[in-house]
């Protein structure tokens, strides 16, 4: 299930009972509308996992970013630092996510038997620096663009920032002209527009939306 907002006591209850597997999505509009009452469930030893809930309209899939956005969401709604630590937020997004997906027994974790699937991340920067409390530099201070090799099932899909697998480029060109099509398919091209409201107001009104 995904997103969850304001799960009651019982509504907690019966997710243990069930075995349910939850995806919260802390950067989602639904987020702003409730809460999903993460740490609630992880302490009644229901798995949670983190995602992103798209790429639209004020997100991208930047795991990272969600990561830090999930601690700060609900320490500030408990009002305490000590709400979800960060090697569990870390497990959110790695084996938690495979029990979410019940892919446990493939991915999620770096085991003998399981695919080598593998993200390396270049600490040696300034926003990273000093390498120290590796897991606080992780979930607190990197994002995507840190990631400077991907293995998926042991074969490299991207060493030292280039990508091998595609044509980066014709990629992202078609990404381009793809979503102008859908534009102008769909009718949605206003969406696109400055809003009136973007500037010297403390609210849009609405107005992205209607």
């Amino acid at each position: 299930m995904s997103h969850c907002i304001d799960l009651t006591s019982e509504d907690i209850a019966l997710c243990r009972e069930t075995q349910t597997k939850i995806v919260h999505n802390p950067s989602a509009i639904m987020s702003i509308l409730g809460r999903c009452p993460v740490p609630e469930l992880i302490e009644a030893n229901v798995t949670v996992a983190l995602g992103s809930d798209g790429a639209a309209p004020d997100r991208g899939y930047d795991m990272f970013r969600h990561m830090f956005q999930c601690m700060h969401y609900h320490r500030r709604h408990f009002r305490d630092p000590d709400i979800l630590p960060q090697g569990k937020v870390l497990e959110m997004v790695t084996i938690d996510a495979a029990k979410a997906l019940s892919m446990e027994h493939e991915i999620g974790s770096l085991e003998v038997g399981k695919k080598a699937d593998i993200i390396l991340i270049d600490l040696f920067k300034p926003h990273l620096m000093p390498m120290n409390m590796p897991i606080h530099r992780v979930t607190c201070f990197a994002n995507g663009g840190d990631v400077c090799t991907t293995i998926v099932d042991g074969k490299i899909l991207m060493e030292d920032y280039v990508v091998g697998a595609v044509d980066e480029a014709a990629v992202l060109a078609a990404v381009q002209e793809e979503s102008e099509r859908m534009l102008d398919r769909s009718g949605l091209r206003h969406l696109t527009e400055e809003s009136k409201n973007l500037w010297r107001a403390a609210r849009y009104h609405a107005a992205w939306h209607e």
